[in-house]
This record gives C-alpha cells, sequence and structure tokens, in this order.
C-alpha cells in the first residue's frame, strides 16, 4: 500500500523510464512500481504513469496532462490518495522541465516558472488543438 508521504517523498527522476520533452511539449513516463506494482500486476498492467503536453501550433503548448498504464480505478482509498498526490507531482515536474511549455515568448510572459502562478495558467489551457 501507498501512503501520501510516500508519493510526497518519490523521487520521480530516479525512476524516469522515457522522457522526451521540448518546447512543443512530449512525454515523460516515470516506473511507480515501487508504489502500486502489486494493484497493477493484478490485472497484467505495467505500473507506469506519466505526463504529456500538446503542442497547440503558433508557440502555444497546452496544458500538462496526466496519464497512466494501469487503472486507478482498482486502488483503495489509501492507495488512491497517494495517487493523486504523485499524479499532481509528475505533472509538475513536466511543467518543470519544460518551463510550462511553447516558445520563448510563452514561456517567458505567460506559463513559464519564473511567470506568477504559470503552471496554473498552464493548466487553464487547451489540452489538445484538435
Amino acid at each position: 500500500m501507498a501512503t501520501v508521504k510516500q508519493a510526497r517523498e518519490f523521487d520521480i527522476e530516479a525512476h524516469i523510464k522515457d522522457c522526451d520533452i521540448s518546447y512543443r511539449g512530449g512525454n515523460l513516463k516515470v516506473d511507480v512500481s515501487e508504489l502500486f506494482g502489486e494493484q497493477a500486476e493484478k490485472n497484467d498492467e505495467q505500473a507506469v504513469m506519466g505526463a504529456y503536453q500538446n503542442y497547440l501550433g503558433g508557440g502555444m503548448a497546452g496544458a500538462v496532462q496526466a496519464g497512466t498504464m494501469f487503472d486507478p480505478d482498482v486502488l483503495g482509498k489509501r492507495d488512491r490518495a497517494a495517487f493523486e498526490v504523485l499524479r499532481e507531482r509528475i505533472k509538475k515536474f513536466f511543467y518543470e522541465v519544460n518551463n510550462g511549455g511553447g516558445d520563448e515568448y510563452m514561456q517567458e510572459n505567460v506559463t513559464g516558472k519564473d511567470c506568477p502562478m504559470g503552471y496554473l495558467k498552464n493548466q487553464q489551457l487547451a489540452k489538445s488543438g484538435y
């Protein structure tokens, strides 16, 4: 069972499986089997969580989104709380790595980590251009 404390202390960088991030978005996959492996294996799924960001065009990248390769609905109440904490941390990690995404103007003036409330502004953007 994973706890919220474990999710807060989980070393995301040390557990990266795949990372392809640029100003045009990309994806990040994190091995979370240390926390959720037992539950994922019950359904023959991989314990991988991640984040991704779509490029919207015109120098704009969309909101950072989260994804999993296992069904979080199988998690108990305690594990689900830890899952939610870690999901948000992974999204924020992605955001920090690419400075909010988008072109230089977007990063410096709208969604970059040095902009006031940059992450919150990023989360209000469209998810996809389609």
